[in-house]
């Protein structure tokens, strides 16, 4: 048995690990000899292999090259699994989740952005769009890299946007696109890199409401920050995907710059921020003034802080309610 066993680990059979651990069970442990886990493959002339040594360039490539193939992979995936189960079929877990239908919600809100606030397109090379929570930065990366514009993201979590473009982004480009950045990578290892340093920026801090202004309305810096008051002076646009608890926070940043914006609340938060109260109606009559709970009730709240503000859904599932202003 320990024959079998010594010839099947030396053999190049990529099954040979599967004949190893059948046989463990009907042998004694003391006959079996354990220094074939730790053995390795062998070169012909029985030299043990070390595989083709790499320069750090060249393992950068081949990182970048995998983790393209990966993506390309990990979207087909969801884009072949998206259907509604069958009657009678259990749901598969791509398809049960909200995510696989909402994979799209980055792409169709900077379609939407461009088309609503057409100035940022031309904006002066000293200006910039504020994209404020922005996460791990896929709104900003297809700002950036896609539309060529220049962003600076606020949010106290550190973005990977040269990864978040490669492995988020791309695979869900058109095929061209995906061929003419694979392409430039073969080219440049260092492309994405290189083109996100040009236009995309972050301050890596949290953003609170400018406080300061309101006590203050003299005040020339509304931020205490400099660089966060710096960031608001010079943008075109301030923009809120989900900000969660920034939310609020990026309508009154507008309102004290007088800066157009856009913010498509998602969570409320109804015992962290206590003081925020609508007027509804109760039983379709009597009025009654609530304290904020619901999603609903949020974007009234929002909506309520100006006159001039607008609100309208967006083309993608889940909370796609925008509250926004041109700044006029």
């Amino acid at each position: 048995m320990s024959s079998f066993i010594t010839k099947r680990a030396t053999d190049r059979d990529p099954c040979a690990w599967r004949y190893m651990l059948s046989a463990m069970s009907s042998i004694s442990p003391l006959s079996f000899n354990f220094s074939l886990l730790n053995s390795g493959p062998e070169d012909d002339d029985g030299s043990q292999c070390t595989g083709r040594q790499l320069t750090k360039e060249q393992k950068r490539a081949e990182g970048r090259r995998r983790a393209l193939e990966i993506a390309k992979a990990k979207q087909r995936a969801i884009s072949n699994d998206t259907d509604p189960p069958r009657k009678g079929k259990r749901a598969t877990r791509k398809s049960a989740r909200h995510g696989a239908r909402n994979q799209n919600r980055h792409k169709n809100f900077a379609k939407w952005l461009l088309e609503k606030f057409p100035h940022i397109v031309d904006m002066p090379a000293s200006m910039h769009i504020c994209d404020v929570a922005g996460g791990k930065g896929e709104l900003s990366a297809r700002l950036s890299m896609c539309h060529s514009l220049k962003v600076v993201m606020i949010d106290p979590r550190k973005a990977n946007i040269p990864s978040v473009y490669l492995n988020d982004v791309v695979p869900k480009l058109p095929k061209k696109w995906q061929q003419s950045v694979g392409s430039k990578l073969d080219e440049s290892p260092s492309f994405v890199e290189e083109e996100a340093g040009k236009r995309f920026e972050q301050l890596v801090m949290p953003f609170v409401s400018p406080t300061p202004v309101f006590s203050n309305p003299s005040a020339s810096d509304k931020f205490e920050d400099p660089l966060l008051d710096n960031a608001i002076k010079n943008a075109s646009l301030l923009v809120g995907l989900h900000a969660d608890g920034a939310t609020e926070a990026i309508v009154d940043a507008a309102l004290a710059y007088k800066k157009p914006f856009v913010v498509v609340p998602c969570c409320v938060f109804p015992s962290l921020f206590r003081d925020r109260f609508v007027t509804v109606k109760v039983d379709g009559e009597i009025e009654k003034r609530v304290h904020v709970r619901t999603h609903d009730q949020f974007c009234q709240y929002l909506q309520e802080k100006d006159s001039s503000f607008k609100r309208e859904e967006l083309p993608f599932d889940g909370r796609n309610v925008a509250i926004w202003w041109d700044g006029r």
